[in-house]
């Protein structure tokens, strides 16, 4: 998916529709739905348990209202900071190049995640920036890293 940290921080219960889940995008992105797959909805469910794992041994009672359920949530059950989330980020990654999951040179952020997320979506330009939520194709610019295919001068004759 091709959201920033903030905005998975962000999300909650009140994300969530059949079709997908609603994104709440910032910087002047188009907000959008991302259709489920059975990774988006694996990875939601994994964090829907935990959030519920948490709450349950805490002993914390569950909001009614899904727009005060935050899915990312601290060990102590309150929602995530975005502070917080990226501490634990530079964690994962100093474990993983420490474990050899990834070589130093391998090493990515954050906002990496959201480049290789519209640099994979399939389709077309406009169809990663609708993906995107961008507004504008200089943006694309930036985000999409995907080289593209040009026919040869013996291949447009």
């Amino acid at each position: 998916m091709h959201l920033r940290g903030i905005e998975v921080v962000t999300l909650t219960d009140a994300n969530t529709l059949p079709e997908g889940l609603k994104t709440n995008r910032r910087k002047g992105s188009r907000d959008n739905i991302v259709a489920w797959t059975p990774r988006l909805q694996a990875a939601w469910d994994a964090a829907v348990q935990r959030r519920a794992n948490i709450w349950e041994k805490r002993g914390r009672a569950v909001p009614l209202n899904p727009a005060r359920r935050p899915l990312i949530i601290s060990r102590n059950g309150d929602a995530l900071q975005k502070s917080s989330f990226d501490s634990a980020w530079q964690r994962f990654i100093h474990n993983a190049m420490e474990d050899g999951a990834i070589d130093i040179e391998d090493r990515f952020g954050l906002h990496d995640l959201k480049r290789r997320g519209i640099t994979d979506t399939e389709g077309n330009r406009h169809d990663k920036q609708d993906a995107a939520g961008h507004r504008s194709p200089a943006m694309m610019d930036v985000y999409d890293l995907s080289l593209p295919i040009v026919p040869t001068s013996e291949t447009r004759k």
